[in-house]
């Protein structure tokens, strides 16, 4: 299993917002995708950061997403509400 980790600086204030499109429009759309297994989202109000950790059967699966647009094209409805474009990082799940 791999794991997709994207750290993201919002703007203050924008993190129920945010949540709520997580649940509403990207969670439902990615579930659907090949090889998903698990997505977890993490706030911190005090310092307007969150991280997003999408869980993957293989690596293949995340840079498909990626490259296909399907990242770009969840991202843009974030578009006045992320402070800094998300660091983005994968990794192999060892335990």
């Amino acid at each position: 299993m791999f794991v997709q980790v994207s750290r993201i600086q919002v703007y203050p204030g924008t993190i129920d917002e945010i949540t709520n499109i997580f649940k509403r429009s990207v969670l439902p759309y990615i579930q659907t995708q090949k090889g998903f297994v698990k997505f977890h989202l993490y706030t911190d109000k005090i310092n307007s950061k969150i991280i997003v950790n999408s869980y993957w059967e293989t690596e293949e699966n995340i840079e498909t997403v990626f490259t296909s647009g399907i990242y770009q094209e969840q991202l843009a409805k974030f578009q006045n509400l992320f402070a800094s474009s998300p660091i983005r990082e994968v990794f192999k799940v060892n335990l």
